[in-house]
């Protein structure tokens, strides 16, 4: 429900997949110090590729104590140092000191802020229309409440969308028009048709399964919106229709390509049991293939802005089976594994023309430390 990801909810789950699976000290991946020193760059070259070969990273940059904030172009990466100036006692947490940095990657340089961060839980989130003409932001104003802006990016001109909300659920229904599922305290809450104007009429959805509920999973793309109801069921609307159609069922989360072509699902094998798959659809719910990942838990998909790869980050109880993170590409259909065993404690992030992806680990204390891997 909540817009932001708390540093005790990360240890959290750090915790969890320690207790599911330990992992060796050399993992390139989850090692590190916490010396609370802003890491070293390091660059680690890959092979030239070749035709038709699977996908290959040309290179990798790690930042040890550094979580991932946002990208501000190709080259140019928010990341946020996290120090620790205070170690827990019995009766006191631990207490931390938080910056951000500015990372260009193309020639290492860094640039601090001038002041310490002082709120972290403050949370700006934006989507690129699927043109890149426009962008839709959310401006978290408290752990509940957000703002809503269109930004046209050719001009920067910026205008308030009327209504807060308290989820940040949505999508771009096509190159003009965002859906907003504003959720509530209480229910369901609004789902709002947004265009660039800033114009928002309210949309219905007619469907007994989600009454009382509120929206767990949520997007848009190509003329259609999409959810999870209650029973995990994947389901379709349009504006202009609001009797869905159920598309896949035992869908525990799925994300929309920009391009809206495609869906990235995560089914649930069994229902009530450990276990699920990854697996591409159209638009329409009809199969593109067999499974591209199976573990006991797909915690993170996103997909590249142009919707040429999608990333995924897989954990697996049994070592022998996948785990890490796997870029699929749906111009060839191959999926690949790249760099170590990441076991990623944030979600994943592509920079805008998808070279590069942003990947936050955590080291052996449960400090961040990011990867950045660039693709050839």
């Amino acid at each position: 429900m909540k817009p932001f990801i708390k540093l005790g909810a990360v240890l959290s789950l750090a915790a969890a997949l320690a207790a599911c699976s330990s992992i060796p000290n050399n993992d390139l991946a989850n090692s590190g110090n916490n010396s609370n020193k802003k890491g070293e760059l390091t660059v680690v070259k890959g092979p030239a590729q070749k035709p038709n070969q699977d996908i290959v990273v040309q290179s990798i940059h790690r930042f040890e104590g550094a979580s991932m904030e946002k990208w501000l172009s190709d080259d140019l990466v928010q990341l946020m140092y996290t120090k620790l100036v205070k170690q827990a006692t019995a009766t006191e947490e631990a207490q931390y000191e938080y910056s951000n940095v500015s990372v260009d990657l193309s020639n290492n340089e860094e640039k601090s802020a001038a002041e310490p961060v002082k709120e972290v839980e403050k949370v700006v989130k934006e989507q690129t229309s699927p043109d890149g003409k426009y962008v839709f932001i959310q401006q978290w104003k408290d752990k509940y409440t957000a703002r809503n802006f269109i930004k046209e990016i050719s001009t920067g001109n910026t205008t308030e969308v009327k209504g807060s909300n308290y989820l940040e659920n949505g999508g771009w229904l096509n190159n003009t028009t965002y859906i907003l599922a504003a959720g509530s305290m209480n229910g369901l809450g609004d789902i709002r048709q947004i265009t660039v104007d800033g114009t928002v009429t309210q949309l219905k959805l007619e469907d007994p399964a989600m009454a009382g509920q509120y929206f767990t999973n949520f997007g848009a793309g190509q003329g259609y919106i999409y959810y999870t109801d209650n029973k995990q069921t994947l389901k379709q609307f349009t504006p202009n229709d609001p009797q869905p159609t159920e598309l896949v069922k035992n869908a525990l989360k799925f994300q929309v390509s920009p391009n809206g072509k495609h869906l990235a699902v995560e089914i649930q094998k069994v229902a009530g049991k450990a276990g699920s798959e990854l697996r591409i659809f159209d638009s329409n719910g009809s199969a593109e293939g067999l499974s591209i990942a199976k573990g006991d838990l797909i915690p993170y998909i996103v997909w590249s802005p142009d919707s040429s790869k999608l990333a995924a980050a897989v954990y697996t109880e049994n070592q022998s089976g996948m785990n890490g993170v796997y870029i699929f590409d749906s111009a060839t259909g191959k999926i690949s594994p790249i760099g170590p065993s990441y076991f990623p404690q944030y979600p994943l992030s592509w920079n805008p023309s998808g070279t590069r992806l942003g990947i936050t680990v955590a080291d052996k204390d449960g400090m961040p430390v990011t990867h950045i891997v660039d693709f050839q």
